[in-house]
């Protein structure tokens, strides 16, 4: 019976073990030591022939560098981890694509940490442990860190985007609102918060920003109503602001579904729209285009909305920021006139 005969290559087979950096430094010729600084791009104490044979035994073997002991030699990983608050926030998907996109560009992945009010504690006990054991190039805040948590990234060291000079968002979309109710004639003007499980990190900041504009042009202080996504409690809300405010009033919505919410509650009670009850939204839900009367919304432009994260991004790491003039906040969100206003 005939042996078989051995392979004494360093490459490892399909189904085997992962290659490690002592197979790249015997197949290389090199210490493990070059390879960890070659495939760390700290190349320049080596030869120009040193670092190809070190890369190119890399992508014969197929090895895949630990991120932990990237780490451990980078001071931090290539990860870039993106805090979302538990929110209800309709295109999410679009908002992770753009930034993925555009921290991928910059060479970093990411990692999306979703914070919550149901076991708010552990969430922030598993972002810490992230953050120490990940070592991540930094943090991007869209509203979901507690200011528990922004002291421990402080503490820790652990960069935050987009840092200092933040468009204040919210307080555009609420002032948008509520110029453009006014602009269309409405002089009683209410704001509708979304009741629901999920926290609501920014109704707040628009509902304020509407309040500060009808102080601005001499109206009376908005009132607050709070709305469910169902048929009994958006009726009732809705009753309860007319009886406040009378008819007719205008109301900025925290979201499409409230402005929904309300066209059809106005409808049960025999309201006109936009005639008794006028309504606009945010976020430019596709179903909000497709019903009748189609919901007024404000229109997000995503990749600009979020251009300052990319560009604070390139300013701390290099990298190309985007081309051209960035668009101010205010180019960024645009009213979408349905037939709700």
């Amino acid at each position: 019976m005939s042996r078989r005969p051995v392979d004494k290559s360093p490459a490892t087979s399909r189904g085997s073990r992962p290659a490690t950096s002592g197979d790249v430094a015997r197949l290389a010729g090199v210490s493990r030591a070059t390879v960890s600084h070659v495939l760390n791009d700290q190349v320049e104490r080596f030869s120009a022939e040193t670092v190809e044979r070190v890369r190119s035994a890399a992508a014969e073997l197929g090895y895949v560098r630990s991120a932990a002991g990237r780490a451990l030699v980078m001071g931090r990983s290539d990860f870039i981890v993106l805090v979302m608050p538990y929110a209800t926030v309709t295109r999410l998907q679009d908002v992770v694509e753009v930034i993925s996109a555009d921290v991928e560009e910059l060479g970093f992945t990411v990692v999306v940490h979703f914070s919550g009010a149901q076991g708010k504690n552990e969430k922030s006990k598993r972002l810490r442990h992230m953050i120490e054991t990940l070592r991540p190039a930094g943090l991007i805040d869209l509203g979901g860190l507690t200011p528990q948590d922004l002291e421990f990234v402080e503490r820790v060291g652990c960069p935050l985007f987009p840092g200092e000079g933040t468009p204040q968002v919210n307080d555009w979309i609420g002032a948008l609102q509520a110029r453009h109710l006014h602009d269309r004639g409405y002089r009683e003007l209410a704001y509708a918060f979304l009741i629901d499980m999920r926290e609501d990190p920014y109704g707040q900041e628009r509902a304020d920003a509407v309040a500060e504009f009808c102080a601005a042009e001499g109206l009376a202080p908005p009132s607050y109503i709070h709305v469910p996504v169902d048929r009994e409690g958006a009726q009732l809300a809705l009753e309860q602001l007319l009886a406040l405010r009378g008819r007719p009033v205008g109301v900025a919505c925290y979201n499409d579904e409230v402005a929904l919410a309300l066209v059809f509650a106005a409808k049960r009670l025999g309201l006109r729209v936009p005639d008794d009850v006028a309504v606009v939204g945010v976020e430019r839900m596709a179903v909000g285009q497709l019903v009748s009367p189609r919901v007024t919304t404000v229109s997000p432009d995503v990749s600009a909305v979020l251009g300052h994260i990319r560009e604070s991004l390139a300013h701390a790491y290099g990298g190309r920021a985007p081309a051209g003039r960035r668009p101010t906040t205010h180019e960024a969100f645009t009213i979408l006139l349905g037939e709700t206003t």
